[in-house]
């Protein structure tokens, strides 16, 4: 005995009410399964022919910093496929401590603008690349610039009882706090940040002379407001 069930209006409706969850589900699934394909086959550059800066900032946005960016990558670096930028917003200290570590660990970024406390914290690990050597040879020109915070003793050998016994001092990092063009080119407020080359970058032939172009375009005259000590953002709000 053969069951026919017709189709119209009235089975339709049944088998919809009954079975659309199905639908929704499966087409769930499609979108995320094509999401995830286009994510991982996605062409992303090599890491010689990209340059990724991360900046620690509570304010402003990739595009913004991204449209800095731009010109100084065509100009210095003009065989990147690409350089852009990440904001790594301040949540808290546990979440920044745990953000910066999982891209630490994974070698994410190549150049970071990274508050005081997590640049001399990385650094005293060796994250940085140390750049005194780079600076007497004019590789990277800040002369003019007060680096005494940028030193920071890295220790080189530990003891069977993990003490310290060798250390030696570096200068990873660029103190930013007199830059103000980047306050207003990438609208951050850079004054208790410090701009460090990753040491495992792999492509210093490329991030070293854009650190430096970096560092030349944030150079600026200081503006009222920030001898008045207030946001670069809103002007009216002093900043605490």
């Amino acid at each position: 005995m053969r069951i026919h069930t017709p189709v119209n209006r009235e089975t339709l409706k049944h088998h919809v009410t009954y079975n659309g969850w199905k639908y929704i589900v499966m087409a769930v699934c499609v979108v995320m399964g094509w999401s995830l394909i286009y994510t991982t086959t996605a062409y992303r550059s090599p890491q010689d022919k990209r340059i990724d800066v991360y900046i620690q900032s509570n304010i402003g946005s990739t595009e913004v910093i991204d449209a800095f960016l731009e010109p100084i990558w065509k100009e210095t670096v003009p065989e990147m496929e690409t350089v852009s930028s990440v904001v790594l917003t301040t949540v808290d200290d546990y979440t920044t401590t745990i953000q910066l570590m999982t891209y630490m660990a994974a070698g994410e970024a190549d150049i970071y603008f990274l508050s005081e406390q997590y640049f001399k914290s990385y650094a005293g690990q060796g994250g940085f690349l140390p750049l005194e050597d780079l600076v007497a040879d004019g590789t990277i020109n800040v002369s003019d610039i007060d680096l005494t915070k940028g030193y920071v003793a890295f220790v080189e050998e530990y003891d069977d009882q993990n003490l310290p016994v060798r250390t030696s001092t570096h200068l990873f990092g660029i103190p930013l706090q007199s830059f103000y063009g980047f306050m207003n080119g990438m609208q951050i407020d850079n004054r208790d940040l410090y701009a460090v080359i990753t040491v495992n970058n792999q492509n210093d032939a490329n991030v070293i002379p854009f650190f430096n172009a970096l560092l030349e375009a944030g150079r600026g005259e200081q503006e009222d407001w920030m001898t008045e000590q207030t946001a670069p953002d809103n002007p009216e709000k002093s900043v605490v």
